[in-house]
């Protein structure tokens, strides 16, 4: 299948999934649990400490948090569905695509796309607003209209879509995009104006090459630690139970790149670490934006839920744990059962000894007993043992060893982490 029946097929799927069922009709109630029906979801923390969504659908929906569980539907950024200045530049389009939202110089921005089915001629524009508490008299959206545009042309190798910028610790801000074509680019911003700088240059920064198709998007940039880090979205976005979308990761010390893997593989010439991929129920978890708090960060992602399909693409909010080597991975979601938990667990090994699901890369679960003593079922000479909320499991496989060193999350009955090739590992108490 070419490039641009891949794009048709995956465009066609997003606006049909994104722009009808997904509409937002509950501005104003309360939302329990995860949204549903709300693709692609961008948050930020706002002053007074409570959590905002965007996410596409017409107009820009929003919504508020105070425990990253339970949201009140705010309304949209704009009272049309498309701005007019889009409307005109991308005749048919009939909604707004893949939002990010971004703190800069302490003003709020939205970046926001616009596009039509399969097609290359796309744009993402920015509007900012000094708060977003709709009771303040500074409460005022402000659209300053296109940030990039594309072209289906010999001259363009990107699609102007999925944005998302960021301000580092030096004041300087920039911005990634794209979606499918040629992987992801990356440029300066101006973080007065939120558009780009004069004569920015564009880079790539991902691609899928050379293995892999050219299913790549979705990009997030955070900085943590002596490190920048390029989340992306990998593989098939919108078919539901057959979504095989997940999220990768690479890391530079240069926010300009290059981004290399757990393996030292540019995400330039395809490489990227996993994150999070098809688990349980869910399926297709991607596009994700991440918050970040002085207490953690939280990684925020859309997912289908196979045991209600009807609810289309819903919201989850995950922990983030940060490996001994700094490499990041995904607790389980936050729900009304999990909350918002900023304490480590303090486990004994007594609370461990039991049945575990456990797997690798998200594959195939197994079946293994903690026994007592530090000891492992089916395997004499596999060990683990545990301090604080760190577990660490030694395997001996065909006479190699291997350290998965994770972490147990609060509620005692799941942990995460990764083993020395950098997959995740993770387990799942029965």
């Amino acid at each position: 299948m070419n490039k641009l029946s891949i794009s048709l097929i995956l465009l066609l799927t997003v606006f049909v999934s994104g722009l009808t069922a997904e509409e937002p009709s509950n501005a104003g109630t309360a939302v329990a649990g995860v949204l549903n029906g709300m693709p692609d979801p961008a948050i930020v923390q706002a002053h007074d400490g409570s959590y905002y969504i965007f996410a596409t659908g017409q107009g820009l929906p929003f919504y508020r948090s105070t425990d990253l569980v339970n949201w009140t539907a705010l309304g949209r950024v704009f009272e049309t569905a498309v701005p007019a200045w889009a409307k005109e530049m991308i005749p048919g389009t009939q909604g707004i695509w893949a939002p990010d939202i971004v703190k800069l110089n302490d003003r709020f921005y939205v970046y926001y796309c616009v596009s039509t089915f399969g097609s290359q001629r796309s744009v993402f524009g920015v509007a900012s607003n000094a708060t977003l508490d709709q009771s303040s008299p500074a409460y005022k959206w402000q659209d300053h209209g296109p940030v990039v545009e594309s072209f289906a042309s010999a001259d363009c190798d990107y699609n102007a879509i999925d944005p998302a910028a960021i301000q580092t610790s030096d004041g300087k801000a920039y911005i990634v995009w794209g979606s499918y074509w040629n992987g992801i680019k990356f440029a300066e911003l101006n973080p007065e104006t939120g558009k780009l700088i004069d004569r920015a240059k564009i880079k790539t920064v991902a691609t899928r090459r050379p293995a892999g198709g050219d299913a790549i998007e979705g990009a997030y940039l955070v900085q943590k630690f002596d490190y920048y880090y390029l989340f992306v979205s990998f593989d098939n976005c919108c078919a539901g139970a057959d979504s095989t979308y997940k999220v990768m990761v690479g890391r530079s010390k240069n926010i300009e790149g290059p981004y290399l893997d757990h393996n030292g593989i540019d995400m330039a010439q395809g490489g990227a670490t996993l994150v999070l991929a098809n688990n349980d129920n869910w399926r297709g978890p991607g596009h994700n934006s991440v918050l970040t708090t002085n207490e953690g960060q939280w990684l925020v992602h859309h997912t289908y839920d196979t045991n209600r399909l009807s609810a289309q693409r819903v919201e989850q909010v995950r922990p983030i744990y940060w490996t001994e080597d700094l490499w990041p991975v995904a607790g389980e979601p936050l729900s009304n059962t999990n909350k918002l938990r900023t304490d480590k667990a303090s486990v004994t090994a007594s609370e461990l000894v039991g049945s575990w699901r456990m797997s690798n890369n998200y594959g195939q679960e197994k079946i293994y007993d903690l026994l007592p003593g530090g000891k492992i079922s089916f395997n004499k000479d596999a060990r683990w043992s545990i301090s604080g909320n760190e577990l660490t499991i030694s395997w001996k496989i065909d006479g190699k060893e291997y350290i998965d060193n994770c972490f147990v999350e609060p509620l005692k009955n799941s942990f995460i982490g990764r083993n020395q090739r950098g997959d995740v590992i993770r387990g799942k108490k029965i």
